[in-house]
């Protein structure tokens, strides 16, 4: 951790107290001059810190941006040792990580950014990530799971990203099998997992998971194409101190209490009473094509049974499915 980030972790840990620059220096073992400059640092970055003769110093306001140190401070204590890096701007979080997994080994990670250039979605799609308004993460992991079980990898991730909102926002949220997460009709956070399997073992070599998130409305709102479709859990003039620190913190916590018992699927009944597809008219995606269908119902493998116009049954165990409310 750097001298600014022990500094920000502890002014933090005692919002709206003073604490002098001698108390701080002492605590983390650095200058007083090194605190100094930390707290400059941070006030350049939109940290609201009070500076007083005699007293010292008391943070009144955080900026909305993301922070490993603010993050880590909402995490419960089994999981302060997992390692967060964020990022100004990345192509997208998923392939940063791709690209640094041999670098990191065996180790879990998360790593979030404050803007996708090149954020993607499934099936080769783009993922809309605009600077400062979402929350786009990603987690490297090492699941001790077989090759066919890294679905459950995704499903754990919706439930976690849609009880985490539904806990910071206060309003419900709703599941578009297999991996979107919609509130008011429309889609607000959607994930993609990507793996590498070994076959010569049977089980993953890692897996990582992206969380793309619409957490505040864009200042200019969404591109025309998706204006139908997205839609943001927050509007554009919310308070927006800590926010997306405080839902990635919320997430984590979520996601690594599933996680931990993953092949129980814990997270199971919380997936099936807000999934919304049940009985309701889709469109099951193929390649290029789609076909009329009606969802059925879906197993406690998250598999969805439907039925075609035709009469005819399957049962999807992945892919992509549309609806229109």
């Amino acid at each position: 951790m750097t001298v600014k980030e022990s500094v920000l972790l502890l002014l933090e840990q005692q919002k709206g107290e003073f604490l002098s620059g001698q108390e701080i220096a002492d605590k983390i073992f650095v200058t007083r001059a090194s605190v100094w400059k930390a707290i400059k640092a941070l006030q350049s970055e939109g940290y609201s810190i009070e500076a007083v003769t005699n007293r010292g110093y008391a943070i009144r306001q955080a900026p909305d941006v993301l922070s490993s140190v603010m993050i880590k401070a909402g995490l419960k204590e089994p999981y302060k040792s997992l390692e967060i890096k964020t990022e100004k701007s990345v192509d997208s979080t998923n392939t940063k990580l791709k690209y640094e997994v041999d670098l990191i080994k065996e180790k879990d990670m998360v790593l979030l950014a404050e803007e996708q250039t090149g954020g993607r979605g499934r099936l080769g799609r783009s993922f809309f990530s605009p600077n400062g308004t979402g929350l786009y993460m990603s987690l490297l992991l090492h699941p001790q799971i077989a090759n066919d079980q890294g679905g459950l990898l995704t499903t754990a991730a919706a439930a976690a990203v849609a009880v985490a909102i539904e806990k910071i926002s206060g309003e419900s949220t709703q599941i578009k099998w297999v991996n979107d997460i919609w509130m008011r009709g429309k889609k607000v956070a959607g994930i993609l997992t990507e793996a590498s399997a070994s076959l010569e073992a049977g089980h993953l070599e890692y897996a990582i998971v992206g969380i793309g998130i619409n957490v505040i409305e864009p200042q200019e709102g969404f591109p025309e194409e998706l204006q139908d479709i997205a839609g943001a859990i927050f509007s554009k003039d919310i308070h927006r101190e800590n926010l997306r620190n405080q839902l990635a913190a919320e997430i984590l916590n979520q996601f690594m209490e599933y996680y931990k018992h993953l092949e129980e699927k814990p997270f199971l009944q919380e997936y099936k009473k807000r999934s919304f597809v049940i009985g309701k008219n889709i469109k099951v995606i193929k390649a290029n094509s789609s076909r009329k269908a009606k969802a059925l119902e879906m197993d406690d493998s998250f598999q969805l049974k439907v039925q075609y116009e035709d009469g005819s049954i399957e049962t999807l165990s992945s892919g992509e499915i549309s609806i229109r409310l």
